[in-house]
């Protein structure tokens, strides 16, 4: 499930690859979480070449111990800085979330933050940034 990306969104969900080259420029504002550490389908031949939005890479990165809580840890970070008084004009926030390549873990990540921000009734949009770059190898 990805919600698609409105003008009314309050938070913006990112998932990026750092391996890339434009990813530094995509760290400079909001929030920011490095998923490195979750069970990594990229190590799996088959997974390797799936995207997050595949339900068996979803379960393997999932099925990492603390990886749903850390999720809704996200989205409570998300919703905290949202209505927070430093943010009293109502920006959008952005979570940024990163995996090494863009397309296994951290699109997991990002749409899961999404379905919980989406349960607590916070409009929410995801942006895959790098789900359909090359495998790197």
């Amino acid at each position: 499930m990805t919600p698609h990306h409105t003008a009314s969104a309050k938070v913006v969900v990112r998932s990026i690859g750092t391996r890339h080259p434009d990813a530094i420029g995509l760290l400079r504002s909001g929030l920011y979480f490095d998923l490195g550490h979750l069970r990594n389908p990229h190590a799996d031949r088959i997974m390797r070449y799936k995207t997050g939005l595949s339900e068996d890479v979803r379960a393997h990165v999932l099925s990492t111990p603390g990886a749903t809580h850390l999720a809704v840890q996200i989205a409570e970070a998300a919703k905290a800085q949202l209505y927070s008084f430093a943010n009293r004009n109502q920006d959008p926030v952005t979570v940024t979330l990163a995996c090494s390549g863009g397309r296994h873990r951290s699109v997991v990540m990002a749409e899961q933050v999404a379905e919980y921000l989406d349960i607590d009734d916070v409009p929410a949009a995801v942006e895959h940034l790098h789900i359909h770059a090359s495998v790197i190898e």
